[in-house]
């Protein structure tokens, strides 16, 4: 960029991003500048515009931030600092999700307590973030291993558990042989453990379920009312859902019982190719279809033996005959009725027709069987002595379905359930809470110490006062997250408190729901099940004043950084250090690159490009400011008075608009989260004050008083609309004179 001062850029202090960006986060720590505001209470107006709750992820204290988390929290982070600067009451906090087998394993192996291994891992993640200088209200900050933040999930399963959200059954569960516990449906990659990634199997055993499935349908038709979702957000939650649009049709058995079975199929064109009816062992009816004799031993063998999970759709899977048939949908020969866990993986705990025509799958089944060989045409034309054909009629099944919330491991949450040989199975009293964990709990291998821990699981019966055994699995950590985006709405002084008047703070009504959650694209699960947790204490009570029972009035998915085309991962060897990044270029360039690489909903491919590209940027705006900044204008001529060919003003008045319209278009970027697009419209602007100046002076040979003053004017827009994305660098500069435009942006509330 030309300048007519350029003699004095040798005086002018280099860029040094590490000192500038220390000496920023020292002022705000000293000024608790992020600092949660509270709402007030005695309903009085208040100085903001609105009250938002920014949802950041909870991490997991895995040890170090990885540039996924840098990209979510520089996400929420410039948002959060644009949503305060037009005058918004702004939470931006979050919790450590510190439960759960990553934790337990790593303390394992460093032979360190869960709890110290919590500790440290916190401890080194909130430096690691607080040197990027996000802006969050770390007194809002918990940790879910804390007794007195997990009893939330003990309160939670009690609640849930009263309302019969909550039971004990038996069902097809995942199983890692390796880690020796059950594992969550998003906790199995490609059939392997998410941790060992050693094979899965399939077994049946008892375990502590979550009934999704009383709310599935909520969730999907409001769906449609999530305005404020983007579209890779919107199609998590359809992929959770896994809908399923087709027909189902009642049945008659052919025993003269009189039993009905309905049966579903997507194919509703090809009802008159049924060969046979598969049930999951998980119906509700079931118990009326297995009155063969045996068929109860071998349901209950094919229960206990396991199966690789990878093997769900092969010809290994168990399928029982249950020795029942029903009448055909369409007239013709009956069809066996087979039982599989097949069933559940693709439409939940019902039961379909096979039609080995127009599924892969029931293909094979019928192949096993010998039931592909019907005469269709005869079948169609209902001439074999069935009764009438069956009506069907539309329906609706969901491949969403309840799951077991309980895990065999530790380092979880305590259930709050005793046994006792006279009472039975007796909910722990809510005043008891926590059930605690043992303090110097310390896994040493496979398997659950709790379970061979006397001090723990002998206890006393609530009901009688007799000897009683606690329960020994933890719940998952999958259940901490269903309320995991509650407690930074708590102010920490009030966490004592009973849950039920936690609850019932106003500070959750000026809150909730949370304007914004971001999180990465894997998140979908927990979100859905968050959605329906909302609608269950919804309908309970405690959260009557969320009318739709949805926690985020919007949220952003992005995708995850990967590099070379992959996922980032120790093992391949292609990982980037946060630290040693923010080391070399400083953390604005850091935040600056990964906002300006991609589209928050595209694969962030990570390119040594791109942070060179931004730390020029920066570097280049300092320098430029510097040398604008050294320039008294009292110095250089006044342009009035000056013949028309060399006037500027109609440059300057172009300079002004470009600086108006930067504004609005970087404003309304950050409203829709498009920062990768508002940084670019930032550094657009900064070319135009370039462009500027070269014309300026190539027009009269150097600036005049009011060619200088207007390029101040459009600096200190540039740097204002830095802050969200560059905040550390943005400071210095408005701190150095460059703060010259009074919340420029708060007349932009419709952006």
């Amino acid at each position: 960029m030309a300048t007519t001062h350029d003699t004095k850029s040798a005086a002018l202090p280099e860029y040094d991003p590490q000192a500038i960006e220390a000496r920023w986060q020292a002022v705000w720590r000293a000024q608790d500048a992020f600092a949660t505001p509270t709402p007030p209470t005695d309903g009085s107006s208040d100085e903001y515009s609105r009250w938002i709750y920014i949802k950041a992820s909870a991490p997991f204290t895995s040890g170090n931030i990885h540039m996924g988390h840098v990209r979510s929290y520089a996400i929420g982070d410039a948002y959060a600092r644009f949503c305060r600067a037009r005058g918004d009451a702004v939470l931006f906090a979050f919790g450590w999700d510190a439960f759960g087998l990553p934790a337990e394993l790593s303390a394992r192996d460093r032979d360190l307590t869960p709890t110290e291994w919590v500790r440290r891992c916190a401890e080194v993640m909130s430096g690691q973030l607080n040197r990027l200088g996000f802006s969050f209200g770390w007194e809002r900050t918990f940790t879910s291993s804390e007794p007195n933040m997990y009893r939330w999930s003990q309160w939670l399963f009690l609640t849930l558990l009263k309302a019969g959200l909550i039971y004990r059954g038996t069902g097809t569960v995942d199983w890692c042989p390796t880690c020796h516990t059950t594992l969550a449906t998003i906790q199995v990659e490609n059939g392997t453990c998410w941790r060992c990634h050693g094979p899965v199997e399939l077994v049946e055993r008892p375990e502590w379920f979550l009934r999704i499935s009383a709310y599935v349908e909520e969730n999907d038709r409001r769906a449609a009312e999530l305005k404020h979702w983007d579209d890779v957000a919107l199609g998590s939650q359809r992929e959770v859902l896994g809908r399923l649009d087709g027909v189902e049709c009642d049945l008659s058995g052919t025993d003269d019982s009189g039993e009905m079975l309905t049966a579903f199929t997507p194919h509703a064109e090809g009802l008159a190719e049924a060969r046979f009816v598969l049930m999951s062992p998980r119906h509700a009816e079931l118990g009326r279809w297995t009155t063969k004799p045996g068929l109860a031993a071998e349901l209950e063998e094919m229960r206990q033996g396991g199966w690789d999970r990878a093997a769900r759709e092969a010809e290994a899977v168990p399928v029982l005959d249950s020795g029942h048939t029903v009448h055909a949908p369409a007239g013709g020969e009956p069809l066996p009725v087979l039982i599989s866990p097949l069933v559940d993986s693709r439409f939940g705990p019902t039961a379909v027709l096979g039609i080995p025509a127009r599924d892969r799958t029931d293909a094979v089944i019928a192949r096993r069987f010998g039931l592909g060989a019907h005469d269709t045409e005869r079948a169609a034309r209902g001439d074999s002595g069935a009764t009438t054909p069956a009506r069907s009629r539309p329906a609706v099944r969901y491949r969403a379905r309840d799951f077991s919330v309980s895990r065999q491991r530790a380092w979880g949450t305590p259930i709050p359930i005793v046994y006792c040989e006279a009472c039975g199975t007796v909910p722990v009293p809510v005043e008891h809470l926590p059930v605690i964990l043992p303090v110097d709990l310390k896994p040493t291998g496979p398997g659950n110490p709790l379970a061979q821990d006397p001090t723990f699981f002998e206890t006393t019966c609530p009901a009688c006062d007799g000897p009683a055994r606690r329960e020994t699995d933890t719940l998952d950590c999958h259940f901490d997250a269903l309320w995991l985006w509650i407690p930074a709405c708590v102010p920490a002084s009030e966490r004592e408190r009973p849950l039920e008047e936690i609850l019932a703070l106003p500070d959750l009504r000026s809150w909730l729901p949370s304007e914004r959650l971001v999180a990465g694209s894997d998140s979908g699960n927990f979100m859905f099940d968050q959605r329906i947790t909302t609608k269950a204490l919804r309908d309970i009570g405690p959260l009557a004043f969320l009318a739709d029972g949805e926690p985020f009035a919007g949220a952003l998915m992005h995708e995850m950084v990967i590099r070379d085309g992959r996922k980032m991962s120790k093992h391949l060897g292609n990982v980037v250090e946060p630290d040693a990044l923010v080391e070399e270029v400083g953390a604005d360039t850091v935040r600056l690159a990964v906002l300006y690489a991609a589209r928050p909903q595209r694969s962030l491919n990570w390119s040594e490009s791109s942070v060179a590209h931004c730390h020029r940027f920066l570097g280049a705006l300092w320098i430029f400011a510097q040398r604008t900044m050294a320039v008294d204008p009292a110095d250089l001529p006044s342009s009035a008075g000056e013949p028309p060919k060399l006037m500027t003003d109609h440059l300057r008045r172009k300079l002004a608009s470009w600086s108006e319209n930067g504004a609005v278009r970087i404003a309304d970027a950050l409203t829709q989260l498009e920062m990768h697009a508002a940084v670019r419209d930032l550094m657009r602007l900064f070319e135009r004050i370039g462009d500027f100046e070269k014309r300026a002076v190539a027009k009269r040979g150097q600036l005049s008083r009011e060619d200088h003053e207007a390029i101040l004017d459009a600096l200190a827009v540039l740097v204002y609309w830095l802050d969200p994305f560059a905040p550390h660098l943005a400071a210095e500069l408005a701190a150095a004179g460059l703060d010259r435009t009074p919340h420029p942006h708060r007349d932009l509330q419709t952006a």
